[in-house]
């Protein structure tokens, strides 16, 4: 009898030890689940703050950590805070690549949102389908999501096929139809020279010339003087260190009296507004106006305050020019992955494929605080999202819209399908 009560004693002992055991590791699980609901989301930033990209690298720094900033003011994603981690990429393809991979496997970001440097986003986009990790790229070139497209990047920015086929019609309609093209010798300038002969042979006019230009050129004239002047128009696609010596060199060369109209950007690039009365008539094109009267809506207003810009398009207290092409993209591609998140009950790294299948799946975007540019569309096949699309020109001293294109007049043909099945 007694040996029975003691092994029945052992037994009880041995089953309450084993419940506990069961318990405390169920506890562990609870905690561990927990602890994973509350962890910040990680957004890697591969950012181009050093080098020939830093003007418009600042602006991207400023708008996504003013973004991260609002948001987690208000609840973070699915009700999570987001970190944002940002690197610089020096404006350097080899070391853009080494940082995305540093910001994967080392600082275990969530998401990359990108460099603006066009070989930059070429050569991460294989990365990030390697390590399964879904990339925003910021750059402009059309071959990110053509030919170096994959199912893990998303290109919320404009690119020159875009711009080209939105405004290119609309720009021969009011300047003119014979050309000629100024273009920097350069792969961003080459895709500007053919996307806009493209689209002004589309419209019925002609490109009677394109002469390239060196990048750092520093006396533009012997360029400038083998356009051809019986030209309506010139088509002038640059980059920023060449811009301020060119525009004056056209007016000396006596193009003042034709129709000269700037690449995509273009004024984003540099206070092209400190030239004064040489710009004055100028034509351009971006996605977003300088001058707040020309898009005044509440989302617009919360987007300038949590940034800092002013009704004129200047950065509140030093005055600087903004890069106004560049905030919104970098303002919605977080509000891009917070819509998305939440929708799927995105935890890890391993529901990201189940993201991009519900984002290809939901493609449209209304206007919103997330969404403060206006309505956008993310086409499945390539993830190239577009939007409404603006002309501008300087009069007066000011940059202001002449035309809205509704982001229809953007949408040119898919050259992948890379939609996940």
């Amino acid at each position: 009898m007694e040996n029975q009560k003691s092994v029945s004693r052992r037994r009880f002992l041995r089953n309450a030890t084993g419940v506990a055991g069961g318990l405390a590791i169920s506890s562990l699980g609870v905690r561990r689940a927990t602890a994973q609901s509350n962890r910040a989301i990680k957004i890697g930033h591969q950012c181009d703050l050093t080098g020939a990209l830093a003007s418009s690298g600042y602006w991207r720094k400023k708008v996504t950590d003013a973004v991260a900033k609002w948001l987690n003011a208000s609840g973070g994603i699915a009700g999570r805070p987001v970190e944002v981690i940002t690197i610089d990429t020096e404006s350097k393809v080899d070391v853009g690549v080494l940082r995305m991979r540093q910001l994967i496997q080392e600082q275990k970001v969530d998401f990359v949102i990108g460099s603006e440097h066009g070989g930059i986003g070429i050569a991460s986009n294989p990365i990030a389908q390697e390590l399964k990790t879904l990339y925003l790229s910021l750059c402009r070139t059309d071959a990110v999501n053509g030919k170096a497209a994959n199912p893990y990047s998303f290109h919320l920015q404009v690119n020159t096929s875009l711009t080209a086929q939105a405004a290119g019609g609309w720009m021969v309609g009011q300047t003119g139809k014979s050309w000629s093209i100024l273009y920097a010798d350069y792969v961003w300038g080459h895709a500007h020279r053919d996307a806009w002969t493209r689209s002004v042979k589309a419209a019925g006019g002609s490109v009677l010339q394109a002469v390239s230009m060196p990048v750092n050129t520093i006396d533009p004239l012997p360029y400038i003087s083998k356009l051809d002047r019986s030209i309506d128009a010139i088509f002038v696609a640059l980059l920023a260190p060449d811009l301020p010596r060119a525009i004056p060199a056209l007016n000396q060369m006596g193009f003042a009296t034709k129709q000269r109209v700037t690449a995509d950007a273009i004024f984003s690039v540099f206070d092209v507004l400190g030239l004064g009365a040489q710009a004055n008539g100028i034509w351009g094109m971006d996605s977003l106006p300088w001058e707040l009267k020309d898009k005044d809506t509440p989302h617009m207003r919360l987007m300038r305050s949590a940034v800092g810009i002013d009704e004129h398009g200047r950065e509140i207290g030093s005055g600087n020019f903004c890069a106004m092409g560049d905030i919104w993209p970098a303002w919605e591609n977080i509000g891009f992955l917070k819509r998305n998140i939440e929708a799927v009950g995105w935890k890890t790294r391993n529901d990201t494929s189940a993201l991009i299948k519900y984002a290809e799946a939901n493609p449209n975007y209304p206007e919103s605080d997330l969404f403060p540019q206006g309505p956008l569309f993310i086409r499945p096949e390539d993830h190239q999202a577009f939007c409404d699309y603006l002309t501008l020109r300087i009069e007066n001293g000011k940059i202001r819209v002449k035309h809205r294109l509704p982001k229809e007049a953007g949408i040119y043909p898919a050259t992948v399908n890379i939609a996940s099945r």
